[in-house]
């Protein structure tokens, strides 16, 4: 074969190449706009997204403010806001508020970290504003399962009722001598005083069938020299029971600052101030009881969640009532929702009644 006819054909062979190519081009042209396309909206709704959820949350910024640059990991904020209505929120066991609306923030005791929920002693709890009731049972357990729960206790089976005079009674059994236990019987009202000490004077003192008052003023002898509560946040002063709600509670550590304190039969009732007073967020479900954390990280089982917005109802409608200890049981038992801006419902069982925080272990774990 000549030269000439070599590169004929290989002139030949490219321009079938190049025709090739240039086919094959134009062809993909209408599949890579498409790609291009899809991307584009796909970047445009997650800028709706992020746009929506800087609106829910700029109204936190008065009491919830971002102060530090915002990563994929961490929202920026100071704290968590929550937001309660119409709620009976236990803490532990029967240690509960009945809340009727409440907002406040919880700070980290590291800040950048989340909220960890399975962790109380790693936030400190801030109200801001609302109502809550202590239930006569509440204020029973919170003797008898926290403040004079502990080894050589000198009270026991202490239980609290209120009436609408406004008097406390309180009952149950001490024992000055280990192991020699008397019913007592206190029966009086209650003071506040600095926004979050309460201040029981009883005047009517029984031990056993003696009535103690008189007998323990005629002898100069004050109820404080023969009985102690070794936990902080309570003790006798005098004759005189005195409860510190910033101490006397299990964690979170509390900062409260209560305006108004007004006692009937329904418990003691609280009005909770501070310099901020928000507004409830919309609620990702609309909802009569519920509790809302919004703005600020928090963990909640094994997952960490940025710029929040959570809600909390009861699975079978109703009254929430809801265990900061005991969540895990009531969520694993519950139904978990999302809308498409990532805000989650979760839909908690029922709370069932336990004295303590129960097994987060699978039934059939060996571990132990």
């Amino acid at each position: 074969m000549t030269r000439k006819k070599i590169v004929g054909i290989t002139i030949a062979g490219l321009v079938v190449l190049c025709a090739g190519a240039v086919i094959a081009m134009k062809a993909a042209q209408p599949e890579a706009a498409e790609s291009a396309t899809i991307i584009t909206a796909k970047h445009a709704q997650l800028a709706s997204i992020e746009n929506y959820n800087d609106g829910q949350n700029s109204f936190s910024e008065d009491f919830n403010p971002v102060i530090r640059e915002r990563t994929l990991r961490d929202s920026g904020r100071k704290s968590v806001g929550l937001f309660i209505k119409n709620v009976y929120f236990r803490i532990v066991g029967d240690i509960a508020f009945d809340t009727t609306e409440l907002s406040a923030v919880l700070f980290p005791r590291t800040p950048g970290d989340p909220i960890v929920l399975d962790d109380p002693t790693s936030f400190i709890f801030h109200p801001l504003h609302g109502q809550v009731t202590l239930p006569p049972k509440a204020l029973s357990a919170l003797f008898n399962q926290y403040l004079a729960d502990y080894d050589d206790s000198q009270l026991r089976n202490i239980e609290a009722s209120t009436d609408d005079s406004g008097q406390l009674v309180v009952e149950g059994e001490a024992a000055k001598i280990p192991g020699v236990w008397l019913p007592f019987h206190m029966a009086g009202r209650v003071t506040l005083e600095q926004g979050h000490l309460f201040v029981y004077r009883p005047d009517e003192i029984k031990l056993g069938p003696m009535e103690a008052k008189g007998l323990l003023e005629a002898i100069n002898l004050q109820l404080s020299k023969l009985l102690q509560i070794e936990s902080e946040g309570a003790g006798f002063s005098g004759n005189n029971v005195v409860l510190d709600l910033n101490h006397a509670l299990p964690p979170p550590e509390q900062s409260v600052h209560v305006a108004n304190m007004k006692i009937d039969s329904a418990g003691v009732h609280l009005d909770i101030t501070s310099d901020k007073n928000p507004e409830l967020p919309e609620p990702v479900v609309k909802s009569d009881s519920y509790v809302m954390l919004q703005g600020g990280d928090i963990r909640i089982q094994r997952a960490v969640i940025t710029d929040a917005r959570l809600q909390l109802m009861a699975r079978d409608g109703g009254k929430l009532n809801a265990s900061l200890y005991n969540y895990r049981q009531q969520m694993v038992n519950g139904v978990l929702d999302a809308t498409p801006a990532g805000e989650i419902a979760i839909y908690l069982a029922d709370y069932v009644p336990v004295d303590y925080v129960g097994s987060a272990l699978p039934e059939d774990s060996d571990a132990s």
